[in-house]
């Protein structure tokens, strides 16, 4: 198995406080790796870190050349006025069957309206769309932090089967256990 990403001794503070300190880890091709803690322990900052949307303090973060990320945070954001279908066009991989990719990534992720406006979607449903949006990246590894917060029932099978069955590696912050029961291959824990 290739290594897809690496950190090593990194650390992250914020003014005088500690958030985490000397975090080195590899994750791999197919791996699922599951980040546990308690609040306050730098779960959803260490996602940042990895995701190079906020560099360490101290340590590095590599990734094999050529490997793509993607995000999904704990409560997206989106233009309320937007369509679902150009939201995930926008952050689609240019190919010349773009449209057709977001056509599949839509329905896989259970969208019946490509049109619906970002604005009147509820919590699971930006959730979903967030997810849509990471699958158009095409990554390599998709960083996950609190993956069923906002879902139904039927939205988090979906995703432990979404997973479970994924060509991408996955790093995912979650404090649902059946979650990280049924999708993660490694749990690592964040702890002061």
């Amino acid at each position: 198995m290739a290594v897809l990403l690496t950190c090593d001794s990194i650390a992250k503070s914020y003014g005088s406080r500690t958030v985490f300190t000397g975090i080195s880890l590899s994750l791999h091709d197919g791996e699922r790796l599951g980040i546990i803690g308690p609040n306050g322990a730098g779960k959803s900052t260490f996602l940042q870190v990895l995701s190079g949307r906020m560099p360490p303090d101290e340590g590095t973060v590599s990734q094999r050349k050529g490997v793509r990320l993607a995000m999904v945070v704990q409560d997206p954001v989106f233009d309320a006025e937007a369509s679902v279908r150009d939201i995930v066009l926008a952050a689609a991989a240019e190919s010349d069957d773009r449209e057709t990719d977001v056509a599949k990534i839509l329905s896989r992720v259970g969208f019946e309206d490509a049109w619906a406006a970002a604005g009147t979607l509820s919590g699971g449903w930006r959730k979903r769309l967030a997810i849509a949006v990471a699958m158009a990246e095409k990554p390599d590894v998709l960083l996950l932090d609190e993956p069923t917060n906002h879902l139904d029932v039927a939205g988090i099978l979906w995703l432990e089967q979404l997973v479970a069955d994924a060509p991408f590696a996955s790093v995912f912050v979650t404090h649902d256990r059946d979650f990280l029961d049924n999708c993660s291959t490694r749990v690592a824990e964040i702890n002061r």
